[in-house]
């Protein structure tokens, strides 16, 4: 059997499809990039802002899909509307799990992968939701200056340094609404570790709060990048208005910089920080700074 890998060419579908492979699982890509898929793994063309690529998936033999990785399109607070059609098809075609990437912020019935994961809990089926706090994770390539992102990008959104590369390579600051928030960053690589987990052992709730296994301030994670590439690396602390201006400055809508603003803010109360006393998480090993220290060249060139 095969699980499905939509937006499989982010960082947390690579890492999944490392470790089923591994495992001797099947594994195929849906992507609007195809050029983006390692050699060795079979891939179609699916594209949340196409649905006619929907059927691509389950109209080859060569591989019978029973799992579904949702990864829903990014910046945008409709994903239920998008992906709802694609669903219906999957279970349709007789696909039996879906797992489904959400967010420590996101709530079952709440915006964007809320609706989905509660849309999957009344259809009956047997998922899983993944709900990773913030991302440590470098997601812009070495030339991004600014995330301006598609609803077909195959991009793990919630990242860290997603809006943050830029200034962090060209200004030395990390630009945050979040004075003195405490926050578990956790790694891509623990979040595919998670939904291999779950993919091939199954699990015991329906989601799980995943965090890293430090809790630590943006003023902490400057400090450690300073050290990591050997330049002075600090925190700004902007507000609410000021952010949003920013995050709308790199392409996103005004709704969806809006949203992500207000709940980055929250953290600055240790909401985040509160998920470690949770008893229902998956706890990873990676810290902020073996991410950093193996993404070394990214962050100094």
């Amino acid at each position: 059997m095969t699980t499905l890998l939509t937006g499989g060419t982010s960082q947390i579908g690579l890492a999944l499809a490392q470790r089923l492979k591994a495992a001797g699982k099947g594994v195929v890509f849906g992507t609007r990039t195809p050029s983006k898929v390692p050699s060795g793994y079979n891939h179609v063309l699916l594209d949340w802002a196409d649905p006619s690529t929907f059927e691509n998936p389950f109209s080859s033999t060569e591989s019978q899909i029973d799992t579904v990785y949702i990864l829903a399109p990014p910046v945008t607070l409709n994903a239920l509307e998008i992906t709802k059609p694609f669903i219906d098809l999957a279970i349709e075609k007789g696909v039996k799990r879906f797992v489904l990437l959400s967010a420590t912020i996101i709530e079952k019935g709440g915006l964007m992968a809320g609706e989905i994961h509660e849309y999957l809990d009344s259809k009956g089926v047997d998922y899983f939701v993944l709900r990773p706090t913030w991302f440590i994770g470098m997601c812009p390539l070495p030339n991004t200056q600014v995330p301006n992102q598609s609803l077909s990008d195959d991009v793990d959104t919630e990242n860290l340094f997603t809006a943050q590369a830029y200034t962090i390579r060209g200004q030395g600051e990390i630009i945050m609404a979040v004075p003195k928030g405490r926050i578990p960053f956790v790694s891509m690589e623990d979040i595919a570790q998670a939904a291999f987990e779950y993919i091939t052992q199954g699990s015991s709730t329906k989601d799980k709060l995943i965090i890293g296994p430090e809790v630590l301030t943006y003023d902490e994670v400057a400090q450690i990048l300073t050290e990591v590439i050997g330049k002075p690396i600090t925190h700004k602390a902007i507000s609410v208005v000021e952010q949003q201006a920013r995050y709308t400055s790199f392409g996103m809508s005004p709704e969806y910089a809006k949203f992500l603003v207000s709940e980055e803010a929250k953290s600055d109360s240790d909401t985040e920080a509160a998920v470690v006393a949770q008893e229902n998480k998956f706890v990873g090993k990676f810290s902020v700074r073996d991410v950093l220290e193996k993404n070394k060249v990214f962050w100094s060139s």
